[in-house]
């Protein structure tokens, strides 16, 4: 696993049924620009910070899916454990 990668992360997508693997803090970032559903929480936007900071190599890629996880899972969208 490179650097910016981390344990799968699997969330759920825009149509009814979708699943999408994130393995990384650019995958996840662009979910995030891109996907992201109309729900919006405060950890949301920790995600965000945490995500941009990993990026730019002052956060690491443990702390950022931490972040990602609380917000998919405050938004309704981290894919349920099977």
């Amino acid at each position: 696993m490179d650097e910016l990668g981390f344990p799968d992360v699997v969330v759920l997508g825009p149509r009814s049924g979708e699943q999408r693997l994130l393995t990384s803090v650019p995958a996840a970032l662009a979910f995030m620009m891109e996907r992201w559903p109309g729900h919006t929480g405060p950890n949301r936007q920790i995600a965000l910070d945490a995500l941009n900071l990993a990026l730019a190599g002052k956060g690491s890629a443990e702390d950022a899916r931490t972040a990602f996880v609380c917000a998919a899972d405050e938004a309704g969208i981290l894919a349920p454990l099977v």
